[in-house]
């Protein structure tokens, strides 16, 4: 923990226009052992060293990280939280964290993860998304504390309600049109007309193949879902083609999220959102 506080303090003093916003007077960068991270931690900076000739730019990792600040932080002051955002893309960390300290509501991330070679620029933006759920995303929370949804909710959210905010014709990436000129291949079952279904498809399996390569997993498929079905639900990150099916599942999701309330329990979850999701992860 200290050497991210080390990291954000170097960004804040490094950048003359940082992406990122200053903490509340009295607010420090400490999570109180909450860290909430897209991987489980590994030492992946030091053996994947390769990582330089993914799709994303340092130009791609900025704009999603400013889109998500644009978008967001209005919806964070609703909470009564600041949305603070960290980026190095100069880091070799193959992860992104949440976390909170009182009103501090933070997301960090790296370049490490960003140039995969296997990641694409709309799937750096779910990963955006999934940290941001994890903040916002609520019931299945983790069950240590009282703030984080769990894994498995956030990437469900990023796709059934974040994905619909950062991909629409509204949003403040600059690339989101030549982003539209891509072709996604198309997936079994389901409705998935509209351009931002599309997208968000795209981005779970870029995600996917991401994840897979880092733990060994078989590459995911969308015609190949996770037969698994958990008796309780798991907090703990799922094998990628688990991961797969849950954005797949946010994606088809057509209910619109409130992003107004946080659920805290199962009957509010299902008000606020699509109730099912993937029983590899989740018990109903």
């Amino acid at each position: 923990m200290k050497s991210l506080l080390i990291l954000v303090f170097a960004m804040i003093c490094a950048c003359s226009e940082p992406l990122e916003q200053k903490m509340q007077s009295g607010e420090t960068g400490r999570s109180y052992g909450y860290k909430k991270s897209f991987l489980p931690e590994n030492n992946f900076h030091v053996t994947k060293r390769y990582y330089a000739a993914g799709e994303v730019t340092e130009q791609d990792f900025d704009d999603v990280l400013e889109a998500i600040r644009t978008i967001y932080e209005p919806i964070f002051w609703n909470h009564g939280a600041t949305l603070n955002v960290y980026g190095d893309w100069n880091d070799d960390t193959v992860n992104a964290y949440a976390e909170q300290a009182g009103t501090a509501w933070n997301v960090s991330f790296f370049g490490g993860l960003a140039q995969h070679p296997f990641m694409t620029r709309e799937g750096f933006a779910m990963v955006a998304c999934h940290e941001i759920g994890h903040h916002v995303a609520g019931f299945p929370l983790y069950a240590n504390n009282d703030w984080a949804a769990n894994e498995g909710n956030s990437d469900f959210y990023a796709t059934a309600a974040c994905a619909k905010l950062i991909f629409d014709e509204n949003s403040p990436l600059t690339w989101r049109w030549n982003l539209m000129k891509k072709k996604p291949k198309p997936t079994p079952g389901g409705n998935c007309s509209s351009s931002v279904c599309k997208l968000s498809l795209e981005a779970g399996l870029s995600l996917g193949k991401v994840l897979a390569e880092l733990n060994g997993d078989p590459e995911p498929s969308y015609e190949t879902p996770d037969k698994t079905k958990v008796k309780k639900t798991s907090d703990s990150h799922p094998k990628a083609q688990c991961r797969v099916d849950t954005y797949k599942a946010g994606a088809y999701c057509t209910k619109s999220w409130n992003n107004d309330i946080i659920p805290q329990t199962k009957a509010e979850m299902a008000k606020n959102s699509c109730p099912d999701r993937p029983a590899c992860w989740y018990a109903k």
